[in-house]
């Protein structure tokens, strides 16, 4: 199979992983049934497509591998020596990371060449990844300030696991709002803000931009009478 094809399936798999991640491994990390195994297996899974998606550029290899090094360091750590201290930084290591496969999945899929409907996946992938960075900055920012977030249902723990910023995060970058954590800590605010204008931006622009082009070229292959 060529080298494209490759890249092309594998930016289809990583809506899939990315999936399995937000919607099954973090509620399940709530009720303490997420083993390490399972959160590393995901993990490696999502650095391993990126790397098949960027393979042969250098500098992205470079800097998926350094993030990943990170990442791994941080969650031995986290292993070794059980703490608060360890598992923010734990979480700060899995931004990094987050971020890094980011980035350069957006050179791929906003690179030149055809637009395919893969690409497009692969565009959703980075739409997910957003909300996953934002959930882990929440949570930096929640262990940093004390109180930066509070929640308002009756009878609800004061304390915040991952999912409960995950499902924070995805509800400020679609907007939907629901209410029953709200930022409290400045930082906080600014943060959701700028979620709230990256979700509100990115499918009306670039997502969009990547859909006009892709019919645009279906258009453009078609036989002409």
């Amino acid at each position: 199979m060529a080298l494209s094809h490759v890249r092309e399936r594998s930016l289809t798999a990583l809506v899939i992983i990315a999936a399995i991640e937000l919607f099954i491994v973090a509620p399940l990390s709530a009720t303490n049934h997420a083993p390490y195994a399972l959160v590393g297996t995901v993990i490696a899974a999502n650095v391993l497509v990126v790397l098949a998606i960027v393979w042969g550029n250098a500098p992205a290899i470079v800097a998926v591998a350094l993030a990943s090094a990170v990442e791994i360091a941080a969650i031995v750590l986290r292993i070794l020596r059980p703490s608060t201290r360890t598992e923010t930084l734990d979480f700060a290591a899995a931004f990094v990371l987050i971020v890094a496969l980011t980035v350069v999945l957006g050179l791929t899929v906003f690179g030149p060449g055809r637009v395919t409907v893969h690409r497009i996946l692969g565009a959703i992938a980075i739409y997910l990844n957003a909300g996953t960075a934002f959930a882990l900055a929440y949570r930096m920012v929640d262990a940093l300030g004390p109180n930066a977030f509070a929640a308002t249902l009756a009878g609800s723990s004061p304390a915040h696991s991952i999912a409960d910023f995950v499902y924070f995060s995805f509800a400020t970058l679609t907007t939907a709002g629901y209410g029953d954590i709200v930022p409290v800590n400045a930082f906080a605010r600014s943060l959701a803000n700028v979620e709230a204008v990256i979700g509100q931006l990115f499918p009306a622009t670039l997502l969009a931009r990547l859909m006009t082009l892709h019919l645009e070229d279906r258009r453009a292959e078609r036989p002409r009478d």
